[in-house]
């Protein structure tokens, strides 16, 4: 599902439009960059209507395309994301459209200045600048902004935004909420924390165990490689992993019905 709110902020359309006026720039530039930000929304499954005239939006998913899979060759596929970024510069730049993004309403403005560590800021950033783009007044925030907000997170950025992002945004509000006077009354649902399925490490048998600690034992030590080189020995942080890893791999078999073995 896309996200098909209407931006605050200039979108492809509205950047279409102006190139398609744009009388100081040659007629060739001009049909090769609109139908280069024609193109880009649709490879996207967006309405242009809904993409934002600025490149560092829209670079990270487009990153993800691959050539072969929209049906066109590596060429055209280059050809096409080089006109849409010079198209979006050259129009930030005739329109003064901020590189990074709207700026943030007086509303938001006054509850990110309220946040006084930077942590829980820098966590509730992207949503604040995300409704402000967007007209949505902080008392407004609900889950399905959240949902709507993490669905644009996806498409647009490379942070994370799987369950435990949404559960840091979402704890994050929660605690601002609780701590600071004048924000908005509205709670967000935090996702639950995934339990861990499986049986616990001593429930497996000791013969499991003692190859397993016997292999991580070594990794305490001085050893050759398969090519016969020496290797230093691990960091605690990296045995730590490998036991990790151990274990999850143990929990999965079981989980796939793999027989555990005396």
């Amino acid at each position: 599902m896309t996200d098909t709110t209407t931006l605050l902020e200039p979108s492809s359309a509205d950047a279409i439009a102006a190139i398609e006026q744009a009388a100081e720039l040659p007629e060739p530039i001009r049909r090769h960059w609109v139908c280069s930000l024609r193109q880009i929304p649709k490879w996207l499954d967006r309405p242009a209507e809904t993409v934002p005239a600025r490149w560092t939006s829209i670079r990270v998913p487009v990153s993800q395309l691959h050539h072969a899979r929209l049906g066109v060759t590596a060429k055209t596929f280059a050809n096409h994301k080089s006109n849409a970024r010079a198209a979006l510069r050259w129009f930030c730049q005739e329109h003064d459209v901020p590189v990074r993004g709207v700026p943030l309403s007086a509303g938001w403005a006054r509850l990110r200045d309220s946040v006084e560590h930077r942590g829980p800021r820098a966590r509730l950033y992207g949503l604040m600048r995300y409704c402000s783009g967007r007209g949505i007044a902080p008392g407004s925030v609900d889950d399905a902004i959240l949902d709507a907000y993490m669905r644009y997170r996806a498409e647009t950025t490379a942070l994370a935004s799987n369950n435990t992002a949404r559960r840091s945004v979402a704890r994050t509000w929660n605690a601002c909420a609780a701590a600071i006077d004048g924000w908005p009354v509205p709670r967000l649902t935090e996702p639950p924390v995934k339990a861990k399925e499986g049986p616990a490490w001593e429930d497996f048998p000791e013969g499991l165990r003692r190859e397993a600690e016997a292999h991580l034992g070594g990794l305490n030590k001085v050893r050759r490689g398969l090519s016969g080189k020496r290797i230093r020995p691990c960091q605690p942080a990296t045995q730590r992993t490998r036991r990790a890893e151990f274990m999850a791999v143990a929990r999965m078999a079981v989980r796939l019905g793999v027989p555990s073995r005396a």
